[in-house]
């Protein structure tokens, strides 16, 4: 498996006198991760924006080297690309090695309720993502079903336990624009959708 591709990263912005211009163009987006014991994955954040009014006056990098993220808290978004290699580079141990190395345990437990083990990957977070295949192939799999995307298609995630599977032999890379969004909980989602109070579903 070779070395994760650079993430070229071009950020516009303004100058004393309100024109446009170019404030970052990176040949190699500054935040990137790649995994020491995963060969092929990682990820590279490219911009960041905290909840509330956004800032379009300075000229702050959002996603410098070195800042941790985590999935976005409410009215957070994050722009993150990431590279799946296929599913047979993952150590036996998958769930745990992936989880551990992104700070995800959390959103592990949260998506195990109804996928019954059926792959690593399976997780879910409290945001709307939209997630955009840039190169390859992968699987999204859902608690009932599951589809087969390829370069072009999108597929928008709406705070549903879920889980990514790359079934080829090459690296599939996907960008992510996540928004934070209010907690709920499938549960809650069921009692709403039917009319039926959560102590009811339990």
């Amino acid at each position: 498996m070779t070395a994760r591709k650079p993430v070229r990263r071009v950020v516009t912005g303004h100058d004393d006198d309100g024109r446009a211009v170019i404030l970052f163009d990176d040949a190699d987006a500054p935040n990137s991760f790649s995994s020491e014991t995963i060969p092929g994955f990682g990820a590279t954040v490219a911009w960041f924006t905290p909840a509330g009014t956004v800032d379009h006056v300075t000229d702050e990098d959002t996603a410098p080297a070195g800042r941790q993220f985590d999935f976005p808290a409410v009215g957070e978004t994050v722009v993150r690309i990431a590279d799946f290699p296929p599913d047979s580079a993952y150590p036996d141990n998958a769930g745990d090695a992936v989880f551990e190395e992104i700070g995800g345990q959390e959103e592990r437990e949260a998506g195990s309720e109804y996928s019954a083990g059926k792959h690593f990957w399976f997780h879910r977070t409290e945001s709307i993502d939209y997630a955009v295949v840039l190169d390859g192939e992968i699987t999204l799999l859902v608690d009932e079903g599951e589809v087969t995307m390829r370069a072009g298609d999108v597929a928008i995630q709406r705070a549903t336990a879920h889980a990514w599977s790359n079934r080829t032999d090459k690296v599939a890379r996907m960008m992510f624009v996540l928004y934070g969004t209010d907690p709920i909980s499938p549960a809650e989602i069921a009692a709403r959708r039917t009319g039926t109070r959560v102590e009811e579903l339990a």
